[in-house]
């Protein structure tokens, strides 16, 4: 995505390049679907579509009147989590295209300062590959993980800083692994709430994650990059 509101594309190998232009508003995130010819773009101003990308023409579009800061799509593409900058997720039905509702772990009426909405953003969703689970994480110290059937908070976990991202660990149907800024990634049990493991070895804050089958990659602020192994 570009500041401009295009989307490009690469076909590999041949570098042949294609552009959708749906939006004069930068785009935010994006997300393939599972089949992999749609995509769901986040748009600056709260605009969400989904893209077909052989025809180039939006199949939804939805204003979610928020600013959104991450995008999430359910395994079978059913639903679209969007999350924003402070902190609450719309939970959007596909077929209807319309928003069922917003997920926010604070009571009705309760408000915070313009400082402190601005300051607990969400960071990463992560949907569970078979479970009607949903990770959201966020800027300031802590993973909620949603049910999305029951659209709940099935638990929180607490952190010494703010989450980067977070990834299922394989087909696992409790296993939760986060990156944090504090350099260290921990795997949870997300049904005990409690760590199972913590994997050090960086010396500053940490950017990215991966996980591919029991290893973990990760990217720090120094420059590194280190492989761990999980089990």
């Amino acid at each position: 995505g570009a500041e401009d509101g295009g989307v490009w594309m690469w076909k590999i190998p041949s570098f042949e390049t294609k552009t959708i232009q749906l939006s004069s508003k930068a785009s935010i995130d994006a997300v393939f679907m599972s089949t992999n010819r749609h995509l769901v773009v986040a748009y600056d101003g709260g605009a969400l579509k989904i893209l077909d990308l052989k025809s180039g023409e939006p199949t939804l579009c939805l204003d979610t009147r928020s600013v959104m800061t991450k995008i999430g799509v359910s395994p079978d593409d059913k639903l679209i989590m969007a999350g924003n900058c402070h902190s609450s997720v719309s939970l959007i039905a596909v077929q209807s295209g319309k928003i069922i509702t917003r997920l926010t772990e604070r009571p009705a009426g309760f408000t915070l300062s313009p400082q402190e909405t601005a300051d607990d953003s969400v960071e990463h969703i992560a949907f569970h590959p078979t479970r009607a689970l949903s990770a959201v994480s966020y800027v300031k110290d802590r993973v909620c993980v949603w049910d999305t059937a029951l659209q709940r908070i099935r638990v929180t976990l607490q952190h010494p800083d703010g989450i980067v991202k977070s990834a299922w660990a394989g087909e696992s149907d409790n296993i939760l692994v986060t990156c944090c800024l504090d350099g260290v990634v921990r795997v949870w049990d997300v049904d005990q709430n409690e760590v199972v493991a913590e994997v050090t070895g960086h010396t500053s804050q940490l950017l990215d994650m991966r996980i591919s089958s029991n290893l973990v990659i990760t990217a720090a602020d120094d420059g590194s990059v280190k492989v761990f192994r999980i089990s």
